[in-house]
């Protein structure tokens, strides 16, 4: 198998893997957005909670860490996926300016100046450039060498100039068409006297003054790329034309350059090499960008040092070491990086500087897989060094995934683990604060109390009322026999005789005298129905205090705005829409209903049928005149009367004795039959019902619709077990 083969074998292979880490990419993302709600909610809710324990130990709970510590490994996840989601492998050139690495990157890729800009006066390249072995074969079959991808207007503020304003503490940012038009502020005084800064600052002067030559390429290339040919590379990718002139001010706007070239080294396969801007320039920001293109583009680092003549291993060369370093830290730098010594043998011979800084660079803790001495202007010395490096890459890029992809699982595993823990603590910091069992039980214990001592009490009143009036029936007793005693029904002497002379009287006072008993006797009767309305009252106003005391005493008021008869009714329409067995009490007991016709109709009857029957009340004949008739049904009305009131006496005290007993049948059904405490325990331990009855579980409720929303957001915080495995 040639090494193209198996390049394009590790490549293919790579892909099964990368896609489950793009799921566990995907599952961080919707991690790291719940971890952010679950903050804001515990924020939200932090001035809600009325107990400063539990609001002391929510602060407590370090949420933002979390979200830090998912947010970093989100990104080392992505970095991974980037690395294996990959269509080529990728080797990196890292270098201080003026080293040789543009002279390098020429030997490895064909290229020539015009492609790659190198100088030798000043740090010639502005752009961080990918080039890509396009076998030659291939390249009729594309209409350009290179793409270019232009900022777009937010980036090119947030990405470039942002840093500039942070670094040289210019004040807020602007917005770009500010930017453009208006002068850049002053250097602050506390920074003005260090040229660093004074350079850095000059470096973003050159930004706002050629404003208006690239501000018109910036989001032109959002949809689709710039398609460039070999002779146009040179005006986006430097700041020098061939001549060393600092001409080009396109590339202040070039976020990123693929070129496309066929390499000189045989059997390469899918390779691809990344050109960085030279560090050491006064460009801020060059560091992260160093930084995340190691950490998300390349498979493999090449550091490039040109020594001269008394050189060493200086701080800026083991900074720039420890910057790729930190790029990827779940992999040993020695084991994907090499270094160059640029041999110089055209210009000065600094061989023997390059054998110094060989022996030594072990010194300085710059572990590397080989340094090695290399004339980066020769094609063919540069080509045996890159055959190396692509057998190396061939031989150890799979090994060298497992090991990333297994150091980033044990750190996912951390992280699930942490997460898990963490917010398990934050479960328990509300268990108790919606927990109202206890008190609601001692609130039951004392609302049974209270019902049955509010019951005692009134059955005692009743019973004390045994033998006594009831004013509300004497009453109407008294009204009614004062309305029989008005006389008010008894013919004259007149009415009779014209009743008598009736066709249907046959003209006989006889006849009339017996219709004249039955009218009597009709009207009686209807006068004492009368009654009915002091029954009923004496009964509704048994209910009405009974409701008055469950609603004021007992403490059921809240549950309703009906009062009265109506709240009995609204208590069984409740009870029964919660099939509570205490229904059956409430329904009789507000049903129930005194009568004139249940209770006296029989007795009072017994005495207008008795004292008022036409058949046993004759007059004699030689009798039968206007005035006797008058005067007989006058003694038979007197007579009836004073026999039903001497009934209606003796009924007085009844209705209290019924209500009595009908109390006392009530409280049996809500109180002292079996299971009906149970009943109360139920229809109060009603969510619906509690938090109307006692105002503490209206504030428990909500404290319990809290607690439910904090589970859920914890809940959804938690990580799935080992939803962050790929491996």
């Amino acid at each position: 198998m040639t090494r193209s083969e198996k390049i394009n074998q590790i490549i293919q292979k790579r892909q099964p893997l990368a896609k489950k880490v793009k799921d566990v990419e995907e599952r961080l993302e919707i991690e790291s957005k719940n971890l952010a709600d679950l903050e804001k909610f515990r924020n939200f809710i932090i001035p809600k909670i009325d107990n400063q324990e539990v609001v002391e130990k929510l602060k407590e709970l370090d949420i933002r860490n979390l979200r830090i510590i998912v947010s970093k490994n989100l990104q080392l996840v992505k970095k991974l996926r980037l690395r294996l989601d990959r269509g080529t492998l990728n080797i990196g050139v890292v270098g201080r300016a003026r080293q040789g690495k543009s002279r390098l990157l020429q030997s490895v890729t064909g290229l020539g100046t015009d492609e790659i800009p190198d100088g030798d006066r000043e740090h010639c390249t502005g752009v961080r450039s990918t080039i890509y072995h396009r076998p030659d074969d291939s390249t009729n079959n594309y209409d350009f060498d290179a793409l270019v991808w232009f900022h777009s207007p937010q980036s090119f503020m947030e990405e470039v100039i942002k840093p500039y304003y942070e670094d040289l503490q210019l004040g807020h940012l602007p917005e770009i068409a500010s930017f453009g038009q208006n002068e850049i502020p002053e250097l602050p005084q506390s920074l003005a006297s260090f040229s660093e800064y004074q350079t850095k600052y000059e470096h973003l002067k050159k930004y706002r003054k050629h404003f208006q030559q690239y501000y018109r390429l910036l989001g032109t290339t959002n949809d689709k790329p710039l398609k460039i040919r070999k002779d146009k590379i040179r005006e986006y990718v430097a700041q020098d034309d061939k001549d060393g002139n600092r001409n080009y001010v396109n590339y202040l706007a070039v976020k990123e350059v693929k070129i496309f070239s066929s390499f000189p080294q045989e059997d390469i396969g899918k390779i691809a090499v990344i050109d960085l801007p030279g560090l050491g320039d006064t460009g801020i920001g060059d560091e992260n960008r160093l930084i995340k293109t190691v950490g998300e583009d390349v498979d493999l680092i090449i550091f490039v040092k040109r020594p001269q003549k008394g050189d060493y291993w200086a701080e800026v060369d083991v900074k720039l070491y420890d910057i790729t370093k930190t790029a990827l830290i779940e992999l040993p730098i020695k084991e994907w990086s090499y270094m160059i010594l640029n041999h110089t043998p055209q210009i000065v011979d600094n061989y023997v500087n390059c054998q110094d800084l060989q022996r030594s660079i072990a010194e300085k803790h710059i572990d590397v897989i080989q340094s090695s001495i290399v004339d980066c202007a020769d094609t063919g010395n540069v080509n045996g060094f890159l055959d190396n490096v692509l057998n190396y890459l061939v031989h150890s890029i799979e090994e060298l995934d497992k090991k990333y992809a297994r150091n980033l699982q044990i750190s996912l595993q951390e992280v699930e683990k942490t997460v898990n823990e963490r917010l398990e603590e934050g479960s328990k910091l509300l268990s108790g604060y919606a927990n109202m069992s206890r008190h609601f039980k001692s609130l039951f214990n004392d609302f049974i109390k209270q019902l049955s001592k509010v019951m005692t009490t009134i059955h005692y009143e009743l019973k004390g009322n045994l033998g006594h009036n009831d004013p509300h029936f004497e009453k109407q007793v008294k009204q009614a026999l004062d309305n029989c005693k008005n006389y008010s029904d008894i013919p004259s002497e007149d009415q009779i005789f014209e009743m008598a002379i009736l066709p249907d009287g046959k003209a006989s006072v006889e006849i009339a005298y017996r219709r004249c008993i039955v009218e009597l006797r009709a009207s009686i009767s209807h006068n004492f129905h009368s009654l009915n309305y002091g029954l009923k009252n004496s009964i509704d106003s048994l209910k009405q205090n009974i409701a008055n005391k469950l609603i004021n005493d007992v403490g059921l008021g809240n549950l309703t705005t009906h009062t009265g008869v109506d709240f009995l009714q609204f208590m069984a329409d409740k009870l029964a829409e919660k099939n509570n067995k205490l229904t059956f009490g409430f329904q009789v007991f507000y049903e129930y209903e005194m009568s004139y016709g249940s209770l006296l109709l029989s007795s009072i009857r017994k005495h207008l049928n008795e004292s008022l029957s036409p058949d046993s009340n004759n007059i004699e004949n030689n009798d039968l005149n206007l005035a006797n008739v008058k005067n007989n049904l006058l003694s038979l009305y007197d007579q009836t009367i004073t026999n039903c009131e001497q009934t209606l006496n003796q009924w007085l005290s009844k209705p209290s004795e019924v209500q009595y007993y009908m109390f006392d049948e009530f409280i049996d059904r809500i109180l002292y039959a079996e299971g009906m405490e149970d009943e109360w325990f139920a229809f109060l331990d009603d969510t619906e019902i509690r938090v109307q009855v006692w105002t503490e579980f209206r504030q428990a409720e909500d404290r319990k619709q809290l607690q439910m929303k904090w589970k859920h957001y914890l809940n959804s915080a938690m990580i799935e077990t080992n939803s962050l495995r790929f491996l």
